[in-house]
């Protein structure tokens, strides 16, 4: 009985040793990003840019790298934080057609998330999901803005090792810009009260990444 608890106790340790040993992932990222529209001027309640004619600014869909880095504080529940850049070209487009200027413009995405892996941490396959916020930051020429966000995602992991793997993910990231007045909206009770529209410019990612995980 003595030898048997201690065979249980080491194969404890080691499997806690092991364990330990996978609460981190690094996981460099490239991928495409689609979508970044922000409107401009549509109505006297809109901010504009005075005195032009711009209607909207238009991010281009293009190439996006980053990395992201996880600890497992749980089999299933991890931290993580993420950085994304995409290198694109904003096009504002003025309010009769056509286009009024372009630029070369970076977006830059920094984020903390909750992720829920399904699965054991044995398992060669993990789907998870993930949510989150943090800022996104668009610079082009000699100015940038800096914006609230969130995202929500989910994808799959594909161990090729226990310290190796493939991460294919979805992302949706809406970036808070501006509210406009919205009207009046009233119980009924009699009670009213201002609304507000609030304003985003919505962005997808699909990503393929390369999981270290120690």
């Amino acid at each position: 009985m003595i030898l048997r608890i201690l065979r249980v106790s080491s194969l404890l340790v080691v499997m806690a040793a092991g364990l330990a040993a996978q609460r981190f992932e690094i996981t460099p990222t490239f991928g495409y990003k689609f979508g970044g529209t922000v409107p401009v001027f549509l109505d006297s309640d809109r901010p504009g840019i005075p005195g032009s004619n711009v209607k909207e600014i238009k991010f281009k869909s293009s190439a996006a790298y980053g990395v992201n880095v996880a600890y497992n504080f749980t089999e299933h529940f991890a931290l993580e934080f993420m950085w994304n850049r995409q290198a694109s070209r904003a096009e504002a487009k003025a309010s009769a057609g056509g286009l009024v200027g372009t630029a070369d413009a970076d977006i830059d995405q920094y984020f903390g998330s909750i992720v829920y892996n399904f699965g054991d941490i044995e398992s060669r396959f993990r789907p998870f999901l993930l949510v989150g916020g943090g800022a996104t930051r668009a610079a082009a020429g000699d100015g940038s803005q800096t914006k609230g966000s969130f995202h929500l995602g989910g994808g799959l992991k594909m161990f090729l090792s226990q310290n190796m793997g493939v991460r294919l993910q979805m992302r949706w990231t809406p970036t808070y810009l501006y509210s406009t007045p919205g009207g009046v909206w009233c119980d009924w009770w009699g009670f009213c009260w201002g609304i507000s529209n609030d304003h985003f410019m919505n962005q997808g990612e699909a990503s393929v990444g390369w999981i270290f995980r120690f």
